[in-house]
């Protein structure tokens, strides 16, 4: 079903692929690589984490630039962008009582544009399956970027 461009809610896949970017520097400069290592194990060298994270807003957008031609693929950001910001960065921000860096955009961007990005899609009349089929693929994304982090950092300690 086509959707007058005047009313479609793409946009915010946009917002959120913009999002991405202004998400990895307050990490980067709030700390998050020495606490991934206290508190996920995990070990990210600097490199390995604006070279990962360059992937991400890269392909976040290219992905905006799809829309709603392929539903499943433009929304397997804003749900991974979701589940990063409740699981890995305000849920652990409540559990530790102390902030987890990157929480004001995961919290303040995240949130909103990738709930909005959902909830639009299916206003803009995207099937429910294929935005339950994004979702589904954005938390496997989000879980198998941090177990891959994760046996990269026991590889990097154990040299295994």
């Amino acid at each position: 079903m086509a959707v007058p461009r005047e009313t479609t809610s793409e946009w915010t896949l946009w917002v959120v692929a913009v999002s991405c970017a202004l998400h990895v520097a307050e990490e980067y400069f709030t700390g998050w690589q020495e606490w991934a290592r206290q508190t996920l194990g995990i070990v990210m060298p600097t490199p390995r984490f604006l070279v990962a994270n360059a992937v991400l807003v890269l392909v976040a957008l290219l992905l905006a630039r799809v829309g709603w031609r392929r539903p499943v693929l433009s929304l397997v950001i804003p749900s991974a962008t979701l589940v990063n910001a409740v699981f890995l960065h305000i849920l652990p921000t409540i559990v530790q009582g102390r902030v987890s860096p990157g929480v004001y955009t995961a919290a303040l961007l995240y949130v909103p544009f990738s709930s909005w990005a959902l909830v639009g899609a299916a206003r803009d009349g995207v099937s429910r399956t294929a935005i339950a089929t994004a979702f589904v693929a954005g938390t496997l994304l989000m879980t198998t970027v941090i177990s891959g982090a994760r046996w990269l950092s026991d590889t990097a300690i154990y040299g295994g």
